[in-house]
């Protein structure tokens, strides 16, 4: 097929066409065509209680992670300052340079007598960029900064903390605690007074998964107007299951680079998972520099490095998420078509139609004759192996015994079943 249309790539995916009607491009008229990423695995899985990482693993994630093509990673945020900073130089010494971001430090404004020191300390580690988070107590953000903290107060210590912070020879990209629980307005002053101050970007963080989709969008857009040319970084949680939509929302907006972990590892619900966020954005468009048939081995590494096991249908990871009963989707991973959004191969996955009790016991639900195993007939006719209805019902009594006996995942595929059958009608002759 030598015409593409950006929703249809043979192959690939298919993805919906509306994305790229008038409509649609109205509202994202300030998106970047290139996205990138920045990976919180090794912090936020720091902050997922029960799965911390071994100095090994932790090393042996980095050089995944950068083999893969993340544009920078986050490091642990809950290690000692000396031990993030000899991670640094064993990461050095591998030879990787994908770029390295030190979380932190965390200012508390009014600023206090040492946090210079503070800021210092953090710039010490030896990564390219510090994130400082600016801090101050819930009450003043519920309040809008009527409640004993002028906002304005806070903006000039913001500059004053970001300014400084650019002195000291690294890249700057600063937060503000709660920013999409902040009045809109309130965070816009603090976002400006960063990029006035010469900070390398912002960080807008749905830190508590509040958010969702038309929120960010709105949000993001805001932030964007204020800050101009500063590049902008966004993080959300998935507290309530909308990260990786939150995130496309933010891109939508004029975001430039997104926050995400493996599987979407992260504190209380999580965060975007890198593997979905990096295939919706290719899908629909966007050039994110990230290798996408490595995501399912980086996965596969995360699970055991990690200690967790994923539900079988997660996106792009799930055991069962490449795999369908019947005759569905079967064309999802030829060359011509990619029914299922995105097609497996792309991802380092293949499709694969199974059999299971939904066909073994006729419930396909498309079938006139629901309690007759249909598409299994067609299977064996399509193979010419002329089975009469004594030699099919034997077939179907060995599959059903193999299905209950395939301990761990309760199917077979589709050569097995044909295993089966060619094994009855060998023996009849």
């Amino acid at each position: 097929m030598a015409d593409r249309t950006p929703w249809y790539e043979p192959g690939k995916w298919l993805v919906n066409p509306a994305y790229w009607s008038e409509e649609a491009l109205a509202q994202r008229s300030a998106a970047r065509k290139r996205v990138r990423f920045i990976d919180c695995t090794l912090s936020e899985g720091d902050d997922c209680v029960g799965h911390q990482l071994s100095w090994t693993n932790r090393l042996e994630l980095m050089a995944r992670l950068h083999a893969i093509g993340v544009d920078e990673i986050t490091l642990p945020s809950h290690t000692t300052v000396e031990e993030e900073r000899d991670l640094v130089a064993a990461y050095r010494r591998q030879g990787l340079r994908t770029p390295l971001v030190a979380k932190g430090p965390g200012v508390t404004v009014p600023l206090g007598k040492d946090w210079r020191e503070v800021i210092d300390a953090h710039v010490a580690i030896g990564a390219e960029t510090i994130s400082p988070i600016f801090k101050w107590d819930f009450e003043h953000t519920l309040s809008d900064f009527t409640s004993g903290l002028d906002k304005r107060q806070v903006a000039a210590a913001i500059g004053e903390a970001t300014a400084y912070a650019k002195t000291r020879g690294v890249r700057v990209v600063p937060w503000v605690v709660d920013a999409m629980r902040t009045n809109p307005d309130t965070a816009c002053l603090f976002f400006a007074a960063m990029a006035q101050a010469g900070a390398d970007g912002v960080y807008v963080v749905d830190s508590r998964g509040n958010s969702n989709p038309l929120a960010t969008r709105a949000f993001v857009a805001r932030v964007r107007a204020a800050i101009g040319d500063c590049t902008m970084y966004v993080q959300h949680h998935n507290d309530l299951g909308l990260a990786t939509a939150n995130a496309l929302a933010a891109v939508e907006a004029g975001a430039d680079v997104t926050d995400a972990s493996v599987m979407g590892i992260g504190d209380r619900g999580g965060c975007v998972s890198l593997e979905e966020a990096a295939v919706v954005f290719a899908a629909y468009g966007y050039e994110t520099g990230i290798d996408l048939k490595g995501l399912y081995d980086l996965g596969r590494f995360a699970q055991d490095a990690f200690g967790v096991a994923l539900a079988p249908w997660k996106a792009i990871l799930g055991e069962n998420w490449n795999k369908e009963e019947g005759a569905g989707h079967l064309e999802g991973d030829t060359e011509e078509m990619a029914t299922v959004g995105v097609a497996p191969k792309i991802v380092g996955r293949s499709f694969q139609g199974v059999i299971g009790s939904k066909l073994l016991f006729g419930r396909e639900r498309s079938s006139a004759r629901n309690s007759d195993p249909v598409f299994l007939r067609k299977l064996v006719a399509e193979w010419g192996l002329g089975l009469d209805e004594a030699q099919f019902a034997r077939a179907l009594h060995r599959a059903r015994q193999a299905v209950a006996t395939s301990y761990g995942r309760h199917f077979i595929t589709v050569q097995e079943f044909r295993q089966i059958c060619e094994g009855v009608a060998g023996g009849s002759r």
